[in-house]
């Protein structure tokens, strides 16, 4: 893939980030005036300190374009403007946009809270937790799973009446991007089904307005993380086309267009459906428990603590300690021996 085809993947991906920059450049006044992020602030704060602190936030937005831009500059000079050299840069600047945004973000509320309304400065005194037991098998979007089982068992009977895989190098290298593909499902999944237990608590006061917005949060990730399962399932698929090459290989790429702006298209109207009930949710104030009040970093050890994300008084801290970790841990080394084992 090179000149044309190249260029109009990139504005692509230039196009699908322009709604979320615009989503992130009014986040801050999302709930009205009287709210910037989830800092309760005066009415009049953006006439005052506020118009400087906005204009930091959002400048800073732009960082990763920069950088994409130099990025992009050096690629083309050097004469490494490749597909692999394009989409490598393209993975790492999306992620790279993700945590400059959280970064930004969480410096922009540490700012803001020096002018915090002090009524609002209080962690809630009562709070309540949510017993309704949560399954997998609740948050399962069932067509999904059919186009996913559907799509790896394609690639799989395809693979085995295709011609070209009775060369051995050929038909290792798409055995090994099949186990590979089936245990990041598996990964994801496991992702999913953490998100599906994980627990919190809620103020009292306006406690159904808090869960309803907790539940649709919960809907949205564990739906984001369908659709990523959905469009990594296809993979192999497109692989197969191009060894196969000529109209089949039009007619995938066609096909996984198609499924992709499909898939979306259907993951923006969710992530709209979530900002709507965000907007009208309160944020809520939480007590900081004792290990928290003395924690240093984003890292910290607390065997006591079965939580994977400690709230402190800084922002938030990993607990290497808890179960979470462990089977991510188990997750990775599981995933680096299926890798060693596959290229031996």
């Amino acid at each position: 893939m090179t000149g044309f085809p190249l260029t109009c993947l990139y504005l692509l991906t230039v196009a699908l980030r322009i709604p979320r920059i615009k989503e992130r450049w009014v986040a801050p006044l999302m709930r009205g005036p009287e709210w910037f992020f989830d800092v309760a602030v005066p009415p009049d704060f953006l006439e005052g300190p506020g118009a400087a602190i906005l204009r930091n936030y959002r400048w800073r937005l732009f960082i990763p374009w920069a950088i994409e831009g130099l990025t992009l500059a050096v690629l083309w000079l050097t004469g490494h403007n490749s597909e692999v050299s394009i989409i490598v840069m393209i993975s790492v600047i999306t992620l790279f946009t993700r945590f400059n945004y959280y970064a930004a973000r969480i410096a922009t509320e540490n700012r803001t809270r020096l002018f915090e309304r002090p009524e609002a400065s209080q962690p809630a005194s009562n709070i309540v937790l949510s017993l309704e037991p949560r399954t997998l098998s609740a948050y399962t979007d069932w067509p999904v799973e059919a186009g996913i089982i559907l799509a790896l068992s394609a690639a799989a009977i395809w693979s085995v009446f295709l011609p070209a895989t009775h060369d051995p190098a050929i038909e290792r290298r798409l055995l090994s991007m099949m186990v590979i593909d089936v245990y990041a499902q598996a990964g994801l999944l496991l992702i999913k089904y953490g998100i599906i237990r994980s627990g919190g608590a809620a103020p009292v006061e306006h406690v159904e307005q808090y869960l309803a917005w907790r539940e649709s949060l919960r809907r949205f990730t564990t739906g984001f993380c369908d659709l990523a399962r959905l469009l990594f399932s296809l993979k192999p698929l497109l692989v197969i086309s191009v060894i196969v090459g000529g109209s089949t290989l039009l007619a995938a790429q066609i096909g996984i267009f198609i499924v992709s702006m499909a898939a979306i298209g259907l993951g923006w109207r969710r992530r709209l459906a979530y900002l709507k009930v965000a907007r009208r949710t309160r944020p809520a104030k939480f007590p900081l428990l004792p290990a928290a009040l003395a924690a240093r970093g984003p890292v910290g050890f607390w065997p006591s603590l079965p939580v994977l994300l400690l709230k402190t008084a800084n922002g938030y801290a990993l607990n290497l300690a808890s179960t979470q970790v462990g089977i991510a841990g188990l997750y990775s080394a599981g995933f680096a021996g299926l890798w060693m084992w596959l290229i031996r």
